[in-house]
């Protein structure tokens, strides 16, 4: 069975459309594990940040 030019342009949109699709999915589940992981690390820093600290005489 010989596909016609416009089933053939069609197939190829098909599969252009649906591996960018998963691209973008998969970039943006990436992208929001990474930043999930920075939010912890700063939440963390900023908890040991708190307190109360004596002065230091040293200057930089």
């Amino acid at each position: 069975m010989q596909l016609s030019n416009f089933a053939k342009i069609g197939i190829g949109w098909t599969l252009a459309v649906g591996v960018g699709l998963y691209g973008f999915i998969a970039s943006k589940s990436s992208i929001d594990k990474r930043r999930y992981q920075d939010m912890k690390i700063r939440e963390r820093m900023r908890q040991s940040n708190v307190g109360d600290y004596e002065r230091s005489e040293r200057r930089f």
